[in-house]
């Protein structure tokens, strides 16, 4: 059906017949109320799923924060136990570092969150081969997750806000409901004697 069928129809549903004569205003606000509510139920699902995602990538971060941390304390740990120098090393223990930290990287499972975000299917990186160079890394994933948390409250606040205006309409709609029944109510009265 064409987009302008679908208008007509949806006019021919407000206005209750298929001419103009006989329109109910009741009938046309609570079918204007109803097309609002509609549409704020969509906004509503947009923003759910909007604040879905950016918990997903903030988990996705974490879990690869998780990871990288592991690896530097082992790191740290068989390092200490072999006596090397980890504040200033000398070449032959920065030799010594990069062996044991490419011993200690291992995979990590990427899906399309963790791609769409830029983690690196490898803990560490393939570029990281130092601690200075992981401590690095680690920064980095630590300010990327306090910019997901921002933008993530950003949205938790846009859903509130829509889930209020949601309520609203539902609480407009039920006044509206009750209007129309006390009026109804009223007039049967009136009839009746």
């Amino acid at each position: 059906m064409t987009k302008k069928g679908n208008a007509k129809r949806r006019h021919q549903r407000v206005s209750g017949s298929a001419t103009n004569d006989g329109i109910d205003p009741g009938a046309l606000v609570q079918a204007v109320l109803r097309e609002s509510y509609l549409q704020r139920m969509e906004d509503l699902k947009y923003y759910a799923a909007k604040v879905k995602h950016f918990n997903q990538q903030k988990k996705a971060v974490r879990e690869y924060l998780k990871a990288l941390r592991c690896v530097r304390s082992q790191l740290l740990a068989e390092a200490r136990k072999r006596g090397l120098d980890i504040t200033r090393p000398s070449a032959d223990d920065a030799k010594q570092l990069s062996r044991l930290l490419q011993r200690h990287a291992h995979a990590f499972e990427v899906g399309p969150i963790e791609i769409e975000i830029g983690l690196s299917s490898r803990v560490p990186a393939d570029n990281v081969d130092s601690l200075d160079a992981i401590s690095d890394e680690i920064k980095h994933w630590e300010e990327t997750l306090n910019s997901i948390g921002d933008d993530a409250q950003l949205a938790n606040v846009d859903l509130q806000n829509v889930i209020q205006q949601v309520q609203q309409l539902l609480q407009m709609l039920s006044n509206i409901s009750k209007m129309v029944h006390d009026n109804a109510m009223s007039i049967i009265r009136k009839i009746g004697g």
